[in-house]
């Protein structure tokens, strides 16, 4: 549901941070020039703004942020060691890593928000595409259910013939019309 991002993409967003931002804790810097130098990392880089319940997150504030300077998540476990968290990443180099980034402007900052996964616009995409399917299954039931009104009509209309019963025979065949025309 989420749009690719490219390593590129990351390595320029991560490239820029680390240009424009000071940070809390100066040793995740560290982190981050890690990860902008190994591609293969970067393909397992998630943007992100909730550390999730499982897996890998590492939380990194800029000095104009209220947050914590640095946090690394893993194993349901919190730890601001760096040198932990580096080693994580080191050691298990294809696991998925969350990344949150916390500076002035995050929300403003068009390259940031085209990086991070939102749950929320997901479920919104989700809801959108489910509503489509939703028409479409409407339109298909309701189709079939005229076919088979339509195919009940003609064998009372047969029914009617073989009974010689005219009136309800020019009403079902007015009735048949009526659905023919819904059907065309």
């Amino acid at each position: 549901m989420n749009r690719w991002v490219s390593t590129t993409e990351k390595k320029q967003f991560l490239r820029w941070f680390l240009d424009n931002h000071r940070l809390k804790r100066t040793e995740a810097r560290m982190i981050i020039e890690y990860i902008v130098k190994h591609p293969h990392l970067l393909e397992n880089i998630s943007f992100t703004e909730r550390v999730p319940q499982n897996g890998k997150a590492i939380v990194i504030s800029s000095i104009n942020s209220d947050e914590p300077g640095f946090e690394f998540y893993y194993r349901k476990r919190k730890s601001d060691n760096i040198s932990h968290a580096l080693g994580e990443l080191m050691g298990s180099p294809s696991d998925r890593v969350y990344l949150l980034i916390h500076f002035h402007g995050k929300m403003r900052n068009h390259h940031y928000t085209q990086l991070v996964e939102s749950p929320a616009l997901d479920n919104i995409k989700r809801y959108e595409q489910f509503q489509k399917y939703s028409k479409e299954a409407d339109v298909v039931i309701e189709k079939a259910m005229l076919e088979t009104k339509k195919a009940e009509l003609r064998k009372q209309i047969d029914d009617a013939l073989d009974e010689m019963n005219e009136p309800l025979f020019k009403k079902l065949v007015a009735e048949l019309n009526e659905l023919e025309q819904k059907l065309a």
